[in-house]
């Protein structure tokens, strides 16, 4: 048996309850997102027409109705979806190091090896393998039951499901499984670290949210209330001024502009200003990326989460260098 196939079955040995767990979640989410696409596709085959949201076709209530009630629940699936590279990266990556150390295992595997970085590479390299592997096959399915899901729309170009689908759920995977095992090098726990690598992971993932959503405004267009938003991503309300000045509720306030009346995307402070352009406090106006930007900021995003993820695994190397065994 070559050197390669000799890792791989060792390594599977030494982690087969964590990827076994993984594996049967990825098939039952593949199997109902699957079999969830089957049915809308055979949907959509009988009468096109029955499921465009934007058209009405008389006639059409009951099938309509029955495509309405699939959708939303494969939309609940993409949910999973978006949760699934966070379970899967840190039950795959907290018990690395901290349950060899739990067991007070790790002196041992640590003398007989080459290097503790050496050991924790050969270790790490088999659960990224497992990992971009089952993630792969969700990012996938992901993608193959948007289409289905939402017919009308050109996902190539459309934040729908953002995070859901496509090769994002990867990348924030890996950051997860760097994440899991620096905490479980920290603890030397299980249970522990995996908690902690829970709340670390709200943290850190919500920062680059919010960080992202920052970032994203740069990108952004001001569109009228009543405009067509599809296939863009909506960044929140913002208030354009007479003065051409753009802010957000909470500045409006801090100015002491009140408002009583919202009238055709227009605020007034009282009814009995409504008309009088002089005594306009501004338009209702909302913050947009469009969606033909839709790549561009993934790609984005994945730098960033990648990034993450290479100073979470020096992080790790340099703890599990200088961790005591016990």
């Amino acid at each position: 048996m070559s050197r390669i196939g000799s890792w791989l079955i060792l390594s599977f040995k030494l982690h087969r309850w964590e990827v076994l767990a993984a594996a049967a979640g990825v098939a039952i989410l593949s199997a109902a997102m699957l079999w969830f696409t089957w049915q809308l596709r055979a949907l959509s085959a009988t009468d096109p027409g029955c499921v465009d949201p934007a058209a009405y076709a008389p006639g059409c209530s009951q099938l309509g109705q029955r495509f309405y009630e699939l959708s939303s629940k494969a939309e609940l699936l993409s949910y999973l979806s978006w949760l699934s590279p966070f379970v899967m990266g840190l039950v795959l990556g907290v018990p690395l190091v901290s349950r060899e150390i739990e067991h007070r295992t790790a002196g041992l595997a640590w003398t007989l090896s080459r290097s503790r970085t050496w050991w924790l590479a050969r270790r790490a390299a088999f659960l990224v393998l497992v990992l971009v592997v089952l993630l792969l096959v969700v990012a996938i399915v992901g993608e193959v039951l948007a289409f289905p899901q939402m017919p009308a729309q050109h996902l190539d170009r459309d934040f729908a499901w953002y995070g859901r689908r496509g090769g994002l759920i990867v990348v924030r995977g890996l950051a997860a499984l760097g994440l899991g095992i620096l905490v479980g090098a920290w603890l030397g726990r299980v249970l522990p670290a995996l908690l902690v690598a829970i709340f670390a992971s709200v943290l850190i993932f919500s920062g680059i949210s919010l960080g992202m959503d920052r970032w994203m405004e740069g990108h952004a267009i001001v569109q009228a209330f009543d405009a067509d938003r599809a296939g863009g991503r909506q960044l929140g309300e913002r208030i354009l001024l007479p003065s051409g000045e753009l802010i957000d509720y909470g500045e409006l306030q801090r100015r002491g502009l009140a408002y009583e009346v919202i009238q055709d995307d227009r605020l007034w402070a009282r009814p009995e200003d409504i008309g009088h352009m002089d005594r306009l406090i501004g338009y209702d106006r909302y913050l947009v990326v469009p969606g033909s930007l839709y790549s561009q900021i993934v790609l984005d995003e994945s730098a960033v989460v990648g990034g993450t993820t290479v100073l979470l695994a020096l992080a790790a190397a340099a703890f599990v260098r200088r961790r005591r065994p016990g």
